[in-house]
């Protein structure tokens, strides 16, 4: 994935520029207007059929104009196609916004929006959703300073605009075989990741639900949950990738913004009175409690394919992001109300 998105994020950054000359020969011209800051601007895309110049960025090359009251600029090697990268211009939660669309077994699109002040065009986040092995999508987002597209970024900047990242999360591998089709009568929970004490799930209704991707965020901590209905909803991460998820953009029906911090979303929680409900099946055949999160601390209780856990806690071990582990409760009918550890992949059937 990290060389797909830097394939990606160097089209943008080392690609904007006047260009030398009209283009004589258009097509798939598309026109949209927004209106910023009460001034009324114009955005005209299309691609120019033109030979192309040994210059050119992309093999088949497209062209973006901007218009508004006293101003009118030209972009070249913006927008384009490039083997299988697409890049267009497009309106995106109402503003203007660069599409970046690599299909590829796990597709990919990006978005990000174009800020318009004093008649400069600026960048400033990324919004990437990612179609997992299973279907789900995956959204996260990062956000750095402001560049103005006009004058470029230089090489160098790509690192510092949107740098490499590692998105906390187990959910790319969790599968419900259609064969069980009696899951679907019951409700259960994808973990996607965490923020210090603060855990994000994904609250599916049944395994139709599952595979249509439908369902709402919640989060949690050991005492209370809080429940998202918003449908668009992004991890935000962070600088550097110790950084992680450091917070969630949710997008409302009219495309608004709200970025929630940790703050935030602890005084969600705060004002929240709902007790946290985690639950999910086990997907492995047969799998060992432990007493504590680690490997020394094996039981002899076991639990199998299809138990379902209310999960109380989760934790990475020794600050190795890839080894989750799940504080657990089981509800044994020999044993009564079993409180153990479990390791992440018992989620999977891998």
């Amino acid at each position: 994935m990290k060389k797909i998105i830097i394939l990606i994020l160097l089209m943008i950054i080392s690609s904007f520029s006047y260009a030398k000359r009209p283009c004589k020969i258009k097509s798939s011209q598309e026109n949209k207007q927004f209106s910023i800051d009460s001034k009324v601007y114009k955005f005209t895309s299309y691609f120019c059929e033109d030979e192309n110049d040994e210059e050119e960025v992309f093999a088949k090359k497209a062209i973006l104009e901007v218009q508004a009251k006293n101003t009118s600029q030209l972009y070249k090697n913006v927008i384009g196609i490039r083997g299988m990268l697409n890049i267009a211009f497009e309106a995106w939660n109402n503003q203007p916004a660069l599409y970046y669309f690599m299909p590829a077994a796990e597709s990919i699109e990006a978005h990000i929006p174009i800020i318009v002040k004093n008649n400069d065009l600026m960048v400033q986040c990324i919004y990437i959703s990612q179609q997992l092995k299973n279907f789900m999508v995956a959204n996260y987002s990062y956000c750095g300073d402001k560049q103005i597209i006009q004058n470029g970024f230089g090489e160098d900047a790509i690192l510092n605009l949107f740098p490499d990242f590692y998105l906390y999360s187990i959910y790319d591998n969790i599968y419900y075989p259609e064969n069980n089709e009696y899951l679907s009568d019951k409700e259960f929970d994808a973990f996607i990741g965490k923020i210090d004490d603060i855990s994000f799930y994904r609250r599916y209704s049944s395994l139709d639900d599952y595979f249509l991707n439908k369902f709402r965020v919640i989060i949690v901590n050991k005492e209370k949950e809080y429940c998202f209905k918003e449908s668009k909803i992004y991890q935000r991460i962070g600088e550097v990738r110790t950084d992680g998820i450091i917070g969630l953009d949710i997008f409302d029906a009219k495309g608004k913004k709200t970025f929630y911090d940790k703050k935030a979303l602890l005084e969600l929680l705060n004002k929240s009175n709902v007790e946290p409900n985690i639950k999910s099946y086990i997907q492995q055949e047969k799998i060992n409690l432990y007493n504590e999160p680690n490997d020394n601390s094996s039981t002899d209780i076991y639990i199998i394919k299809n138990d379902m856990v209310k999960i109380l806690d989760v934790i990475w071990a020794d600050e190795q992001h890839s080894r989750v582990w799940y504080k657990v409760s089981y509800n044994s009918k020999q044993n009564g109300k079993i409180i153990k550890w479990i390791k992440g992949d018992s989620f999977t059937i891998w």
